[in-house]
């Protein structure tokens, strides 16, 4: 258990120490700005949806499966 779970998170750390050196690179056309409130509300606005979609489908597939449990 413990290789399981250390075996993922050591290399994800080391990939993410090699990410943060990195230099930075200037701004261009290309680029989403992630230090903006766009930037924010783009992330809440997909979490929420995909949350939304993934709950609202369970609720609504639980009573179908229940009356073809119970047909």
């Amino acid at each position: 258990m413990l290789i399981g779970r250390f075996g993922l998170a050591i290399p994800a750390l080391a990939l993410a120490g090699k990410f943060s050196l990195q230099d930075r690179r200037p701004m261009s056309i290309g680029k989403f700005r992630t230090d903006s409130v766009m930037f924010g509300t783009v992330i809440i606005f997909t979490a929420i949806i995909v949350v939304g979609l993934t709950y609202f489908a369970s609720l609504s597939l639980g009573p179908i499966v229940e009356q073809l449990h119970l047909g």
